[in-house]
């Protein structure tokens, strides 16, 4: 069956409503696990489990892409960067980015008065402005890693991905990531905002990571212009620039509808051959440490992004 033809023998409550419903989930079981005296480092791990287990048998049975469902020698790479990059880097450093966070706090509270935060919210009226501020961060590093060769040199290691499947959203050298995790974590916290909302914000980016890019055929109309998800994200990893070089959000296209980089062509669909637009995009490593040493040694950054 055709990827055109599938998502017509697909029930409209699956293809719409599989994101509202899995992140929906997701929230408020870790949202009653945190009311419950649950730590916050701990409160979203079983929604998180359950999220990728439901997207990867949802993908399995209707994939979007046929040809995505075929594993290219890429699992046990997108396992590395999981374990070396999500696990290994950001445990390391992010009491580093919690210091610096509270350090930026003193500046903060002493110019404005403490306060800053409405941590007197429910943090279901928080989450929003979280998501939105934290967004803002993210949109302008995230473009800033397209436009800049220094940058771009991390952060092309995601877009080397030859396919889009729901694991690959780990696909991250570890300085990107950490820049990318930096960017917004250190202004909520140094802002005021708690644990609890800390960790829901956590949650919803890692299970919106997973739907951006999952191979199962999602629709969210007119969502597309609020939510980042997979199909304006596959645009994102187009080999032609101009399509890659926006959707930039990381959980919101709020900030690429207000700044022009919101992209979801109506006339065509988007590309099934993604990954990297440069003429030497075959010589990229695709083995783990090799994409490790790639922003060091790899020659085909020289033609810049």
């Amino acid at each position: 069956m055709s990827a055109t033809a599938l998502p017509r023998h697909l029930p409209s409550i699956a293809a719409r409503g599989l994101f509202p419903a899995v992140m929906g989930g997701a929230l408020l079981v870790t949202g009653a696990a945190l009311a419950l005296g649950v730590p916050p480092s701990l409160s979203f791990v079983a929604p998180l489990i359950a999220a990728y287990v439901v997207v990867a048998v949802a993908e399995t049975r209707f994939p979007e892409v046929p040809e995505w469902s075929r594993p290219r020698r890429d699992v046990p790479v997108d396992v590395a960067h999981f374990l070396g990059s999500d696990v290994i880097t950001l445990e390391v450093l992010r009491p580093v980015l919690s210091f610096v966070a509270v350090a930026a706090a003193g500046p903060l509270t002493a110019a404005f008065g403490a306060g800053l935060w409405p941590r007197h919210w429910p943090l279901a009226a928080q989450l929003p402005v979280a998501l939105l501020l934290g967004d803002f961060f993210m949109y302008w590093t995230h473009r800033l890693a397209h436009e800049v060769s220094l940058l771009w040199r991390f952060h092309a290691v995601h877009h080397s991905a030859p396919r889009l499947y729901f694991f690959n959203a780990h696909r991250f050298h570890p300085v990107d990531l950490v820049l990318s995790y930096g960017c917004w974590y250190v202004p909520l916290v140094a802002l005021g905002a708690g644990s609890d909302l800390i960790a829901l914000h956590t949650l919803f980016t890692a299970v919106n990571g997973i739907f951006k890019h999952t191979n199962f055929p999602l629709r969210l109309g007119r969502w597309n212009r609020v939510f980042s998800a997979a199909e304006t994200h596959r645009w994102h990893h187009s080999p032609v620039l101009d399509e890659a070089n926006a959707n930039y959000g990381q959980n919101l296209m709020v900030w690429d509808v207000l700044f022009g980089t919101w992209l979801l062509p109506a006339d065509r669909r988007p590309p099934v051959a993604v990954g990297l637009a440069d003429a030497s995009a075959a010589s990229f490593p695709q083995d783990y440490l090799g994409q490790l040493r790639a922003p060091f040694s790899w020659p085909g950054f020289a033609r810049g992004r």
